[in-house]
């Protein structure tokens, strides 16, 4: 059963914040926990309504959302209103217990929502760099990437989800953390979750006698048909069998065959990486700039923050110069496998000397600083008070988030800090690979083509489509509610006007993560099964005056929500900006038709 914990607010509080916490070790940089938490939110059989999340969020006096790290996911909402709250816990816990998923969403919020997303991230060059020295990473403190890449995220099976869900997202491994002024809110919390869990652990136990007695019945049947069965129909069988095994395999060569790369005409810059106990991280980020100066401006050094699976974060520092490749081709996995004698014979004598003195001069830098271990705090500038302060009272509860639990007494001595600082690891540095766009598509064309027609099949109760928590709380509903205006589609609002509505950019292809100015354009227009093969764009509508009036009912209604539910873009809603209302799109990569999906969206339930 889930753990509770009470964190008093001040007595002037209003705000009532609930926060979930679970254990999600990544799996590699498969990006499957990051998968899970999106998951968690698209339905559960308690609110089926896809939308369920958008509209409460965007109508409702709540705010609802998920952060996931390296070892920890947290699911959280607050509000004002206690009643809404405890409707939206309801929600939330029934969603984290959902393992049921059709292949179809499973593929469109993968390949589509969070592709999206991560292709976003990937086209920062920063990030890009980052992600790109992770992927080829093997040292034993490698992280594993919880978010996933653009070339790994498509791996994550339904079948993998369900599996971690089963393990992971399970009420003995659940944290329940309640930030309020009122004790019996609290409470009134731990009715609802109790009894979703036992109202859906009974669920359960039905379901599996109901298999159980299938099983029997069906095995019963199959035990006479086999009796009956011939040689040659078990040979079948096998042959069929070995069949899938090959084709598995064949799977297998072909997905390494596309990371294989030719070798004579790629460069190769060598990636040094230091390795501190997490409790040096406040220390070493303060030195940031030093140890840059120090390593060269023409080199790149910088802080890698986050917390591996072994409690240490990484310094890393990329050379500039790059060397040749003398073999004729090299697969990307085995480039960090290459012996230090061979990276030696690969690269002129000056090189390898210059390389080796880099190497001391950091270490020496690193070892003269007097840095003092500190316990630091995990970073919640970016959530409200109430949830910030529940995450900050769960990293002290668990002392996982913010110490090295595996050294606790070495990380704090002196000896430790400087064996750190003289131990340095090699890997190799390539341009961030890109995913199977051709196999990324056809998956994504064939969900987006079979989901209207199974949802329009299961959902002929038009109830179903109704979203539950702004039905229920139709009276609270109202634009006061709307969010604010993402700041990075700020500057695209400020050049809309009265007469241009409708302005968006580029952000970059997720298939060459580079940093591109991004002014305002024009877009060409682009082919109908180009999901995976256009720049994704950010875009901005202004409501005019007199559409407003109508505005709540478009944002209640499933159509709105199509393009964000059917993995068109990464974000989409309406928010307010400068007395203004807008709608907006994040990551999208059907932005040639947005203009026209505005205008139609916001007349056909008018």
């Amino acid at each position: 059963m889930s753990e509770f914990h009470f964190i008093e607010a001040g007595s002037g509080s209003k705000m009532h914040s609930v926060v979930f916490a679970l254990k999600t070790p990544a799996a590699g940089h498969t990006g499957l926990s990051h998968l899970a938490e999106h998951m968690s939110f698209r339905r559960s059989h308690q609110y089926p309504a896809a939308h369920e999340l958008f509209t409460a969020n965007t109508l409702l006096p709540v705010t609802i959302n998920a952060t996931t790290l390296a070892e920890y996911t947290f699911f959280f909402a607050s509000s004002e209103k206690a009643n809404v709250l405890l409707d939206t816990v309801n929600y939330l816990y029934c969603g984290l217990l959902n393992r049921d998923y059709g292949t179809d969403e499973v593929i469109l919020e993968r390949d589509g929502v969070i592709f999206n997303e991560l292709a976003m991230l990937e086209a920062n060059s920063d990030y890009a760099l980052n992600a790109a020295i992770r992927l080829t990473d093997t040292n034993k403190n490698a992280y594993q990437h919880a978010g996933g890449f653009t070339q790994t995220i498509g791996s994550n099976s339904i079948q993998a989800l369900q599996d971690y869900k089963r393990q992971w997202y399970q009420p003995s491994n659940i944290t329940t953390l309640v930030y309020s002024n009122s004790a019996h809110f609290f409470e009134q919390c731990k009715e609802v979750v109790t009894a979703v869990s036992e109202e859906i652990a009974l669920s359960a136990q039905t379901a599996l006698s109901a298999m159980k007695a299938q099983s029997v019945e069906t095995a019963l049947s199959a035990e006479k048909t086999l009796s009956e069965e011939s040689t040659l129909n078990r040979n079948a069988a096998l042959s069929q069998h070995a069949s899938q095994r090959e084709h598995s395999h064949l799977d297998k060569e072909a997905s390494l065959d596309a990371q294989t790369t030719k070798g004579e005409n790629e460069s190769i810059r060598h990636v040094l990486t230091w390795w501190f106990p997490q409790c040096f991280l406040n220390g070493l980020l303060q030195q940031e700039a030093t140890l840059s100066t120090v390593a060269g401006l023409k080199n790149t050094l910088f802080i890698d923050p986050e917390i591996n699976q072994q409690g240490n974060f990484a310094i890393r520092l990329v050379t500039n110069e790059a060397m040749k490749e003398v073999a004729s081709e090299l697969s990307i996995e085995a480039l960090p496998k290459l012996s230090q004698n061979l990276t030696h014979k690969l690269v002129s004598d000056d090189y390898d000397k210059r390389l080796r003195q880099l190497k001391h001069v950091v270490s020496a830098c690193l070892a003269s600083f007097d840095i003092r271990p500190s316990k630091p705090m995990p970073d919640t500038d970016k959530h409200a008070d109430g949830v910030g302060a529940a995450i900050r009272y769960f990293a002290q509860l668990t002392d996982a988030l913010d110490s090295n639990k595996c050294t606790a007494k070495d990380c704090a001595t002196k000896s430790a800090y400087l064996a750190s600082a003289n131990k340095v690891s090699l890997s190799y540095l390539r341009p961030l690979p890109s995913p199977e766009k051709s196999i990324a598509r056809e998956r994504i064309r064939k969900a987006r083509k079979d989901f209207p027609a199974q949802a329009s099949a299961s959902n002929s109760d038009q109830s179903l489509l109704v979203p539950r928590l702004t039905s229920k709380y139709r009276h609270f509903i109202a634009l006061e509610h709307l969010p604010a205006l993402p700041r990075v589609l700020r500057p695209l609002a400020n050049k809309t006007t009265n007469l241009k509505r409708f302005n968006a950019e580029h952000i970059a292809s997720p298939f060459t993560p580079v940093s591109i100015p991004s002014p305002s354009t024009t877009l060409e227009p682009a082919s109908p099964h180009s999901a995976y093969g256009c720049l994704a764009s950010h875009w901005v509508y202004r409501i005019a005056f007199y559409q407003q009036s109508i505005l709540q009912a478009v944002l209640a209604h499933h159509f709105f929500w199509q393009p964000r539910t059917s993995g068109e873009c990464y974000a989409l809603g309406a928010a307010t900006y400068e007395n203004n209302l807008f709608l907006f799109g994040a990551s999208d990569t059907n932005i040639t038709e947005r203009e026209n999906w505005c205008h139609k969206v916001l007349s056909i339930l008018s």
